[in-house]
């Protein structure tokens, strides 16, 4: 139950991180009206990594996930809310490199995470 949690949670967030990108291009395009979903869903984004952060440590203490996930989920929120501080003070030359930094992090934990298999009841790795 607890590593199907995770990888919902995974899975929200990499699509969260996804269409930041989807909502950046558009605005980078000339449209005003996708920065404030660009705005929102990077909140999110730092949401679902708490909550991810939460759940690799309490699978961790069983057994299910490393301690790497941990350490690279707390990196990625600490990325992330330096995201939201370079996108109000619109400093793109940090914004944009550190917001591929997030999709690649994101997107290998989730990989991971789904290569897993599911721990055989009763037994502990």
């Amino acid at each position: 139950m607890g590593l199907a949690l995770l990888r919902l949670v995974l899975a929200c967030h990499s699509l969260a991180v996804f269409s930041q990108s989807v909502f950046a291009g558009q605005f980078l395009s000339g449209l005003d009206g996708p920065v404030k979903f660009h705005e929102w869903t990077g909140w999110a984004t730092l949401v679902f990594c708490a909550i991810q952060i939460g759940i690799a440590a309490a699978l961790m203490r069983s057994g299910v996930t490393s301690l790497w996930l941990v350490f690279g989920s707390v990196f990625v929120l600490l990325c992330e809310g330096l995201q939201i501080g370079t996108g109000y003070g619109r400093f793109l030359n940090v914004h944009v490199p550190l917001g591929v930094i997030v999709f690649a992090a994101v997107t290998w934990q989730t990989i991971s995470v789904f290569m897993r298999r599911q721990p055989v009841a009763g037994l502990k790795k």
